[in-house]
């Protein structure tokens, strides 16, 4: 294998590596992955080493020793993107195609169309008023947290647009949901702000953190399992501080 060919393939697997950790995979199998990669292409002695923003790999492919790093900015939370990249990476596996083929089907797999707009309407809304109906609420509240699901859904939008990290996005939209949740009560279109509230916040838990942190711990990673886990603590912080902090202005829920 040349030189040149070997860098661009070693450079396209820590790529496919990136697009699993930023979709929601695991860091474990992050790395297992890319050294199943890069013996797959006769590389030799690799070494990864990820955390949920980075990664670091080398090896030994072409005659040369070759070493990358990438830094993850903003983590989306895409399973079906991830579903798609290991498909991806079990084909690469077994086929090994040149490195302008698998940069290719790697772009195409990312730009692959995911939720249409009104898709991702239907189970925000959907998910909001079936959680306020389990956990006690009417019907009325139930059809207000499904109106409101949509409006932190474009909350979401506002705040990609905005460049703002996860943290953000769950502090605007708790504190959105707990202020319309409180209006509509006092308007009379609902009965209880806080089942609204509840089947609202569903939708922020972070829940592929926390999984993914455990996954980590029982698969060895200390370090990356308590990543995920404080990243989950504080989005869970972060969506109390904007519920409680709109109810502490309007005066709670009543």
């Amino acid at each position: 294998m040349e030189a040149r060919e070997a860098e661009a393939i070693f450079q396209t697997i820590l790529d496919v590596g990136v697009t699993m950790l930023k979709s929601g995979g695991e860091v474990y199998r992050v790395e297992d992955t890319i050294c199943r990669l890069i013996r797959a292409y006769g590389g030799e002695n690799p070494h990864v080493f990820a955390i949920p923003s980075h990664i670091v790999a080398t090896a030994e492919m072409g005659g040369r020793e070759m070493t990358s790093s990438r830094r993850l900015m903003a983590p989306c939370i895409n399973l079906e993107m991830l579903d798609r990249v290991n498909d991806l990476a079990r084909h690469v596996c077994r086929e090994t195609p040149d490195a302008k083929t698998m940069r290719a089907r790697l772009e195409a797999v990312e730009a692959a169309p995911t939720y249409t707009l009104w898709q991702k309407m239907f189970i925000y809304a959907l998910v909001a008023f079936s959680f306020t109906l389990f956990f006690g609420g009417n019907l009325a509240d139930a059809i207000a947290s499904a109106l409101i699901g949509v409006v932190m859904l474009f909350c979401a939008r506002l705040s990609h647009t905005l460049r703002g990290n996860t943290l953000f996005n769950d502090i605007l939209s708790a504190a959105v949901a707990a202020a319309l949740a409180v209006t509509s009560v006092r308007l009379g279109l609902a009965a209880d702000a806080d089942k609204i509230i509840i089947g609202n916040v569903m939708l922020l838990i972070p829940g592929v953190e926390l999984v993914n942190g455990m996954r980590d711990f029982i698969a060895g990673d200390i370090q990356a399992g308590l990543m995920h886990v404080a990243e989950a603590l504080f989005l869970a912080i972060g969506i109390a501080v904007g519920a409680a902090g709109v109810l502490t202005i309007l005066g709670g829920v009543a």
